[in-house]
């Protein structure tokens, strides 16, 4: 056995009496530990609540244009431009719409939109019968201004002039409405109410659901203002036209020639007029005046007939609003008459100087001139006669009449005669027989130069 040696026991025994002492107390905390590298991430949780939306930012680029929509006739439109059933016949690009926009009517209107004749067009007078853009309507509704008793008795078949009950002279109705606008455009000759409104009903348009608003069937007929005897007022009919009745509403002369041009004294020169303003005359497009054959001053024992151009079943229609080909054979709403509507009668043509005919029309009317402004009747100034070079242009239509007094009644009616034709246009297309006669006579009556005048 391997005795142990002092030091070793005394140890040993210093530990055996160590397990029976107290306890001594704990030691502070020492400082943490660097961190430990972080674990892998749990699953994520659900999303909470949306908040506001922010500010929108800035548009993004242009995308590629689509393809175009080719309809009927071959009219390409702009995507996204018009739904496909509004584009035929109407607003295609070469549609009606588009036709309008070419003509005088448009013109006239973006000319006058907003300015000082607008005004003068749409207000209570008589111009708005015919320029505000419900004078047609009102009128066919009977919505119209008049002095007395009794109005037009033919104004359902468009008739301006009316006798006075109270004063008995013959005078004009006036617009009754509130326009502001003077357009003659769609609604003007087409019933827009709801039943027939394309951008209403909806769907291919139909022919024949936008009806014209003037009676258009064929007995209806509408009326120039002359009437059948001095002191009354009972219109002339301009014939059964049926599609052009609606045309013939407004392109008239507004005068009744036959209360127009009245002996107001008598002289030794026999019965007189005075020719008051420098608006004496037919109101200027008097182109019913001169188709229908009736709308001149007439001399006593003269005859009038008329051209074959009166035997056109649809009037002014025939020549004026001939179909387009590309846009589904609907009438041309440029309203410019076209030099083919005349072939079928007189061949191919490249003006309507047909035969010399608007030639010897514009020789007519040169020598009339002459022979008016030599009896000092015509102006441009509105205070002298027309100078040598008024005189010797081709701006007939730009005359307007000097004030005279005692003039007698065959040189007013030349004066009247002028006027139709001259601001009529066409010079004679619309009836050439009667306008040669009307103007022949009218220079003889003024005393003009007959020598280069061919007696009709």
């Amino acid at each position: 056995m391997k005795l142990l040696s002092g030091a070793a026991i005394i140890a040993l025994g210093l530990g055996l009496f160590s397990c029976s002492g107290s306890d001594g107390k704990d030691g502070a905390a020492g400082p943490p530990g660097a961190k430990g590298a972080q674990g892998i991430p749990g699953e994520a949780g659900p999303p909470g609540p949306a908040g506001p939306p922010g500010e929108a930012g800035p548009p993004g680029p242009k995308g590629d244009p689509g393809m175009a929509v080719t309809v009927d006739g071959g009219f390409a439109v702009p995507p996204g431009t018009l739904n496909v059933s509004c584009l035929q016949p109407c607003h295609t690009f070469a549609g009606i719409v588009e036709q309008w926009k070419t003509s005088r009517h448009f013109a006239t209107y973006i000319a006058n939109l907003g300015g000082d004749e607008a005004d003068t067009w749409t207000g209570a007078k008589a111009c708005g019968n015919c320029h505000a853009a419900d004078g047609v309507q009102l009128r066919l509704a009977g919505n119209v201004t008049f002095a007395g008793t009794t109005g037009p008795v033919n104004l359902a078949h468009g008739q301006l002039n009316y006798k006075n009950s109270t004063s008995s002279a013959i005078t004009e109705i006036t617009y009754a409405g509130l326009a502001t606008v003077a357009v003659v455009g769609c609604p003007t000759c087409h019933d827009d109410s709801p039943a027939h409104d394309p951008h209403v009903i909806g769907g291919d348009y139909v022919a024949g659901a936008f009806p014209l608003r003037v009676p258009s069937g064929s007995t209806d007929y509408a009326v120039i203002e002359r009437s059948s005897a001095v002191g009354t007022s009972d219109g002339t009919s301009a014939g059964n036209y049926r599609a052009g009745n609606a045309c013939m509403w407004c392109h008239k002369s507004r005068k009744d020639v036959t209360n127009y041009i009245v002996a107001t004294g008598t002289s030794d020169a026999g019965a007189i007029l005075n020719v008051t303003s420098t608006s004496w005359g037919p109101h200027h497009g008097p182109q019913t005046d001169v188709y229908s054959g009736d709308g001149g001053y007439h001399y006593p024992s003269k005859t009038y007939g008329n051209s074959s151009h009166q035997n056109f079943s649809t009037g002014c229609v025939q020549c004026h609003m001939p179909s387009v080909t590309g846009n589904g054979n609907y009438p041309d709403h440029s309203f410019y008459a076209k030099t083919s509507a005349c072939q079928n009668c007189h061949g191919t043509l490249t003006n309507f100087d047909v035969a010399g005919g608007q030639s010897r029309v514009k020789t007519y009317l040169q020598a009339l001139r002459v022979a008016l402004n030599s009896l000092l009747m015509l102006t441009r100034d509105g205070i002298g006669p027309l100078n040598s070079t008024d005189l010797n242009d081709q701006e007939w239509d730009a005359d307007n009449s000097l004030p005279k007094n005692g003039v007698t009644i065959p040189q007013a009616g030349a004066l009247y005669n002028y006027f139709v034709v001259a601001r009529g246009s066409a010079f004679g297309v619309h009836n050439p027989k009667y306008t040669y006669q009307l103007l022949y006579d009218s220079i003889e009556a003024a005393g003009g130069d007959l020598t280069n005048i061919v007696r009709p």
